[in-house]
């Protein structure tokens, strides 16, 4: 008689240094989200992660760059004014989205309930996005796998990543935006792939073309923005019900090709009238997705 074992749950990264008392939704919301997983997906796991470190993030960013958010000449952050709480913050978040591609690598999906990632390039911050962890998480999936696909649905374009990354032959980017911000020019059409969708009845189209761009792939990693929701910051007519089927058609591609994923939350604002409650509540769509 074969023997059989339950798939592991998914575990996630998240901890409370991820948060400070007040600030932007990339520094405030997540400490809802996993309120929420807790609530409502309790076979989730939830394990702190280790912070980055000035070390690591060499691979990413320019010495001088790190000196400047390390504190050295005064801090500098893409959030605001410096302070040591809002490193750690920085520096948790960023650990977050490693350290989820070590479990991805072992059990098949993980993620982060990280923010303020995609805008920061190799020697720059902007756009509430300090350091970039989605390229230190390529960076750490390449010490094991031969590729990375480096899937950004957030509202806003991943500039800081195609300054990072768009020449490494091993990685391909592949960004659907709803915004013109932070745009990027694909300088290899072959692996690389930009779309600005302007029309809701398109976007979910855009985001079937983007997968499509990925086929062969080794790892995945998703920047599941949820700015692009109309409510959210985003595209008016892109709701709930297409954000939900956005997320089921991520983990279904690559659960049907084996790929090992992981996701970040990236963009959720308030900008539309949404409480900060709400906008955790569209967050935790990722999450049950990967869950399910």
């Amino acid at each position: 008689m074969k023997s059989s074992s339950a798939p592991r749950p998914l575990r996630i990264h998240y901890s409370e240094a991820f948060c400070l008392p007040s600030g932007p939704e990339t520094v405030t919301k997540s400490r809802l989200v996993a309120q929420a997983v807790r609530r409502h997906l309790p076979s989730v796991e939830i394990v702190a992660p280790a912070p980055a470190t000035k070390e690591e993030l060499l691979a990413v960013h320019e010495a001088s760059y790190l000196e400047k958010v390390f504190g050295a000449d005064g801090g500098s952050t893409a959030l605001g004014e410096w302070s040591e709480p809002l490193l750690a913050s920085i520096l948790a978040t960023t650990g977050g989205v490693r350290d989820a591609v070590d479990e991805a690598l072992r059990s098949g999906r993980s993620g982060s309930l990280s923010s303020g990632l995609h805008h920061a390039g190799r020697s720059y911050g902007t756009g509430y996005c300090t350091l970039n962890g989605l390229a230190l998480a390529v960076v750490r999936a390449l010490e094991r796998v031969p590729s990375v696909g480096v899937l950004d649905l957030d509202a806003h374009c991943g500039g800081g990543t195609a300054d990072i990354l768009a020449q490494d032959p091993r990685v391909r980017l592949v960004d659907v935006s709803v915004s013109s911000f932070d745009q990027w020019t694909p300088s290899d059409p072959r692996r690389h792939h930009l779309r600005i969708v302007k029309r809701p009845d398109q976007y979910l189209e855009a985001v079937d073309e983007a997968l499509g761009r990925l086929e062969g792939v080794s790892f995945l990693i998703y920047n599941a923005g949820m700015d692009a929701h109309g409510e959210a910051g985003g595209l008016e007519g892109v709701d709930t019900a297409i954000i939900r089927e956005r997320e089921r058609r991520v983990v279904a591609w690559a659960e049907s090709r084996h790929v090992p994923v992981i996701f970040a939350l990236a963009g959720g604002y308030r900008w539309a009238g949404l409480t900060l409650e709400q906008v955790a509540d569209l967050h935790l769509e990722t999450v049950k997705a990967f869950a399910a």
